[in-house]
């Protein structure tokens, strides 16, 4: 199910890839799984390796990141860098600015970027693993009524391709925080914090790709930082895909 989009990343496109629902349904296990039974992000990687694995002038390169409380946060810098905690979000020329316009796929050196965002080149699956592990590892959680292990942020993982003619592609795979209703969590303080920064964030998701549906003139990318963010990779000109993990036994 997931092949045709990553296989776009190698053909230039910019490609969003995002698990979504509620706390406690399954989003991270699905977009990380465990060691025996790797998810989308290592099974992705391991794909576009496999498909390159002759092409030695095409180089990848793998950066964590998450969108908590509205600040983005390096997760694969040292511990304790002070620097990595509120990135920002730069548009040079090319980029998307609040309209759905259309850009074709391979434009390298335009659009949006983090900047300071530590870049880790990765040349097998073995060293996507211990990203992948170092990421998660610093990565903000906290236990709910409903979730023991509840994710506070919207973690991205993002893989840039570039080719040996100067093509380039760009990789999103997003683990979304959950969408959370309050009176089930009992959040409070911090909790109540987060959950309030995760469900407007999720809002302005939405309010972007209706806005992309219905064609509108303007599209509210700047609405959250994780729409700023993604709005190279949400476009007309870009692919998305969109896992809806669904929990029967959690409260609608």
């Amino acid at each position: 199910e997931v092949k045709y989009a990553v296989e776009k990343a190698l053909e230039g496109y910019r490609v969003c890839i995002f698990a979504y629902g509620q706390t406690g349904s399954g989003k991270t296990y699905t977009m990380e799984g465990p060691e025996g039974d790797r998810g989308v992000n290592w099974r992705s990687l391991k794909h576009l390796f496999d498909l390159c694995e002759h092409e030695r002038d095409t180089l990848f390169h793998v950066s964590m990141l998450e969108v908590y409380n509205e600040k983005i946060r390096d997760l694969l810098a040292p511990a304790g860098s002070e620097d990595a905690e509120d990135l920002e979000v730069r548009v040079t020329g090319g980029g998307a600015s609040g309209r759905s316009g259309r850009r074709g796929p391979g434009k390298a050196g335009k659009g949006v970027h983090v900047e300071g965002l530590l870049e880790c080149e990765v040349r097998d699956v073995h060293e996507v693993e211990e990203l992948m592990a170092l990421g998660s590892d610093h990565r903000s959680t906290a236990s709910n009524n409903v979730n023991l292990h509840s994710s506070r942020s919207h973690l991205v993982m993002q893989v840039k391709i570039t080719k040996g003619d100067g093509s380039s592609g760009l990789l999103n795979l997003i683990d979304l925080a959950g969408s959370e209703r309050l009176k089930q969590t009992s959040a409070k303080g911090q909790r109540l914090k987060e959950a309030q920064n995760i469900n407007k964030s999720l809002s302005a998701l939405g309010d972007v790709i209706a806005a992309l549906g219905s064609s509108q003139r303007h599209v509210p990318y700047r609405n959250s930082k994780l729409t700023f963010l993604l709005q190279d990779s949400l476009g007309p000109s870009s692919k998305v895909m969109m896992f809806v993990n669904v929990n029967p036994s959690l409260p609608s």
